[in-house]
Parts: C-alpha cells; structure tokens; sequence
C-alpha cells in the first residue's frame, strides 16, 4: 500500500428535484457528513479539488474554500465533463502522493439544471439546456444503441434490464430521487422514445445535490480510517471531442473506456475477475453495455446478454450501481459520477446496510466524459 491514497470520508446529501438549497449549501451539508466520517474537523483539510457544475458558470474551488472556511496550500478545479468525477479523485491522489497535500476534500455540486430559470445571473437557462439535452445528447447515445443492435443483435429488453435492476437498487437507498417509486421492463419499454431506440426511462434525471470525499495516504489513512479505501490504480483517455471524430464507430464500439481500464488494472495489478462491485456511468442504459464490454467483463457484443444473463441487484450475482445509479438515485450535474463512486466506496467500507455486498474487496468505477470523449476509470480496494 506504500505510495497509493486512500479516501478516508465521504458524504453526499440526498437528491431532489428541487432542495431549495443553492450550490454552496448543498456542498457544505455533503462536506460535513464527509469530515464525519472521518472524524476530522475542517481544520485538517489542507487541500481541496471541485468539479465544475453545470448550472452555473461560476467555479467552485476558491469560493467554496472561503465558505468554508478552509485555507488550503493546494487548489484545483476539474472540467473534463462526466469524466471529472473520476479524474478529480485520480489528481488528489497524484497531489497527495507528491506531497503537495496532507488531506484533500475532494467534491462535486450542483443544482438541477433543467428547472434553473434563464433570468438568474451567471447561470446557463434552463431552455439552453433542455435544447442541448434533447438535441445532441440523447441522438448521439442512440447511435451507439443503433449500431450495437446491428452488429451484435442486442435488444431493448436488455438495455431495459438495466434500468430494472437499478431503479430496485435505488428502492433500497434512503437518499435516492427515486426511492419509492418501481419500474418494471414493460414500464421502461412503454415510456416515451426520445431518440430511437433509446425511452425516457433508459435516461439519467438531474437533480440537487452534492457528493464529498476525503483522500490521504495510505499511511495516513490507517490512522483515521477503520477500513480506508484505497485507490489503487486509475486511468484516463481522451479519445476524440467531436463525435464524427470517433474511433468506436469503425471499431466495433469499442470506447476509451478499454484503454483507461486497462491502464487502471495495470496499475492495480488486479484482472477484471477480482472485481466484486462496479459503479459504472449510467448516463444512458447503453453506455452500461459498452463498459461490461470494455473492462473486460465480456466480449464485445455480448454487453446485451451479459445484463440478460445476470442479476445486476445487490442481491445478485454481478452487483451494478448497487444505490441506482445516476439513472435512479439522481444525476447531480457533472458531479454525477460522483453518485456512483460513493456507492462504491460505501460497499467496500461495508457500510452499504441492507444493500451489502458480500466480500467486497475490489471494486471498480467509470466516468464518462461527452459522448464516450473523456473517460476515467478507477480501481478501489477496501483495507480491511
């Protein structure tokens, strides 16, 4: 464990439609429960990395030190999209294992961007972005569905599956945007196409809330942490900006997913077979697809019946965004890789309640920039 970080606290609000809470607050509330965690005060904090949100052009990483209260000798905001999530916890680690800081809070937070209102200062309008999410997002997911049906014969019903499996994960989370309510394939299947062939119910839904870790060394996290998580590899590829740029629609879709994992299991050490839970961007039902290919936990094209053949559950036997995923518990901006990443961790800690799962020691994460852009995965280990 010499030379690696760990993340030693954690803590995330719940998420809402509309908390009524502004950005800072909700940062705040996730950055307490985090420092609890970890039974440290503010004042043991000497470094702090934020994610830039969506729904404000305003950067975080020094206003948010001001509010609260830190003075810290490192400083950073991350911007890679839903990749910076990933890629904010694999650059504390890097600064932490330089020395450039004792104790990094690490956080993403954001508001719901489709209620936010076009009239309020420093803040993309709402409308922009219904336009953007509809107009480009969602046709260029459905794409990939498209060209994944053809070449490899999968299915609606697969990709429903995983919304199924998640939105019964969520069920079971206290701080999910869907807790209460169940979905069942014919439900998924029924609601709305937005862009075919991909339904409403296969989509992310933005939200309120906030997400904060705490990373350390491994040294250091012995002390503070009864079961530290530590991060022992991560991996980061950018493969294109535009779409049309793309390699993976001459590949056989194969994302850079497969080269940011395979840099993290180098690094680890480890092999796809010693995963035990995974936290996989979930922004649209076929990015879960593309990833189980590209980490190696099938082969390419077999995505679709890999989810058909498994119980994606906490009860089953190849647990996924074991809290709902950002499908189901909430997707808080760009912070909302960070939905998934808490899961994890949390399982690995063991401190998942009724959503346990069994023996988990490794664990892996994604996070996705764009459209299959920016990628970051990583490999966390619980030191039990």
């Amino acid at each position: 464990m010499k030379g690696k970080a760990a993340i030693v606290g954690m803590g995330e609000t719940k998420y809402e439609k509309d908390s009524g809470k502004n950005i800072l607050q909700l940062a705040s509330e996730a950055t307490k429960y985090a420092l609890n965690d970890a039974n440290l005060s503010i004042g043991d904090i000497d470094g702090i990395i934020t994610l830039s949100p969506l729904s404000t052009s305003a950067r975080l990483n020094n206003v948010l030190a001001s509010y609260l209260g830190l003075k810290p000798k490192y400083s950073a905001e991350v911007s890679v999209y839903g990749a910076s999530s990933g890629t904010a916890l694999k650059q504390a680690a890097e600064a932490i294992t330089v020395k450039s800081a004792k104790r990094i809070l690490v956080i993403g937070s954001d508001k719901n961007f489709l209620k936010v209102q076009s009239n309020e200062p420093q803040v993309l309008g709402g409308a922009y972005q219904q336009k953007f999410i509809s107009a480009e997002a969602t046709p260029s997911y459905a794409m990939a569905a498209n060209l994944h049906q053809h070449l490899y014969n999968s299915t609606d019903e697969q990709r429903a599956k995983i919304a199924v499996d998640q939105r019964y994960n969520a069920n079971h989370f206290e701080k999910a945007l869907f807790k209460d309510k169940k979905l069942t394939i014919d439900d998924v299947l029924n609601s709305p196409t937005i862009a075919s062939p991909i339904h409403m119910m296969e989509i992310v839904y933005p939200c309120d809330g906030a997400v904060a870790f705490i990373v350390t060394s491994a040294d250091d996290a012995k002390s503070i942490s009864k079961v530290p998580v530590v991060i022992e590899g991560a991996g980061f590829y950018n493969s294109h900006f535009l779409y049309t740029e793309s390699e993976m629609f001459t590949n056989g879709l194969v994302t850079g997913v497969q080269k940011a994992g395979d840099i993290a299991y180098e690094m680890a050490g480890i092999s796809p077979e010693q995963i035990q839970v995974c936290g996989l961007y979930d922004c649209y039902t076929i990015a879960v697809i593309l990833m189980l290919e590209d980490l190696g936990f099938c082969k390419k094209g077999q995505g679709g019946n890999f989810v058909e053949e498994h119980d994606l559950t906490f009860k089953g036997d190849f647990p996924v965004n074991t809290s709902g995923g950002q499908m189901s518990a909430g997707q808080p901006g760009d912070a909302g890789g960070m939905v998934n990443i808490a899961e994890v961790v949390r399982q690995l800690k063991g401190d998942a309640g009724e959503r346990q799962v069994a023996n988990a020691e490794y664990g892996i994460t994604t996070s996705n920039g764009g459209y299959f852009s920016t990628e970051c995965v990583l490999i966390l280990r619980g030191d039990h």
